[in-house]
């Protein structure tokens, strides 16, 4: 087990599902339902890139930004000709239209670019060696803009206007709305960062791996995982959450449990690995940890 390589894809995870789950536990905070299409969102996000990448033939970053816009104006239209109508009917009716909304992207997507696996235009190269590790010119692009996106929502939260509007209605709705602040404009944000979000982080793994129609729900366990182990609504429980999941799926999948069987007394063949299969099932199990020991997250309920 090479310690490096390990620590290197458990922060390639973390930039992957933390920068959709921040997503989600904003969209949350605000507008108090699950969202199940949150992360099938993120495909669509994908495949705006790959249309402004291949089809379309611009740079990689370029297409990132165009397809990121993009996601946040398609957000808005989803509030508008979804979600506006069921804000007022409780938390379930949009919960479940959400999943309606999950389906009917990944089998959108199935049908307009087939189930074939696809790749964005850049070219190879080698890994860069990095403490015993071989870090990749995606790998340094990921981690770099995440942090960038991440670090640019705390100061769009606590230096705008908007931000403040937007801690306010998560805080107290009612109050934000007899305070005069447009909460109908407040949540059009939301939808607009929160699904922009989402796609950016379908571009990561895209990018990282490869781009197929299916990874959306794939992402659905995995995410809203990150979002219980940092507490539902809170930015910073997002952040570390991520980084819990991303450590417990790659160590998970990558330690030798061996050793630890034979101090049990149980039979192993000399070398017992978890399959990859399994490692939303080690994120799962991470939850059902520390959710025993800490119902309510990591973190406080506040978008902060």
């Amino acid at each position: 087990m090479n310690f490096a390589e390990i620590a290197l894809s458990s922060l390639i995870s973390a930039a992957e599902l933390g920068i959709i789950a921040v997503g989600l536990t904003m969209t949350f905070s605000i507008l108090r339902f699950a969202n199940f299409a949150h992360a099938p969102m993120a495909v669509v996000g994908a495949y705006f890139a790959y249309i402004f990448n291949v089809t379309m033939g611009l740079p990689l970053l370029a297409s990132f930004v165009f397809a990121t816009f993009a996601m946040g104006v398609f957000g808005v239209a989803v509030e508008l000709g979804i979600f506006r109508f069921l804000r007022n009917t409780g938390d379930l009716t949009p919960m479940i239209a959400s999943l309606g909304l999950a389906l009917a992207i990944q089998y959108s997507v199935q049908a307009i670019w087939g189930p074939q696996f696809l790749r964005y235009n850049y070219p190879l190269e080698p890994g860069i060696p990095l403490l015993g590790a071989h870090i990749t010119v995606p790998e340094i692009g990921i981690i770099v803009i995440a942090a960038g996106a991440l670090i640019g929502f705390q100061l769009l939260l606590h230096f705008t206007t908007l931000g403040k509007a937007m801690r306010a209605t998560a805080t107290n709705p009612e109050l934000a709305a007899a305070s005069a602040i447009d909460t109908g404009h407040v949540i059009r944000a939301v939808w607009f960062i929160g699904t922009a979000f989402a796609g950016l982080g379908g571009m990561f793994i895209a990018w990282d791996t490869q781009l197929d129609p299916f990874f959306g729900f794939a992402l659905i366990l995995p995410v809203f995982c990150v979002v219980l182990i940092g507490g539902v609504g809170s930015f910073y429980g997002a952040v570390i959450g991520a980084l819990l999941v991303g450590i417990a799926e790659n160590v998970g999948v990558d330690f030798n449990w061996a050793p630890l069987l034979g101090w049990l007394g149980l039979p192993n063949g000399g070398e017992v690995n978890v399959p990859a299969a399994y490692k939303p099932a080690v994120a799962y199990l991470a939850v059902v940890v520390l959710l025993l020991l800490r119902p309510s997250g990591l973190a406080r309920r506040e978008l902060v």
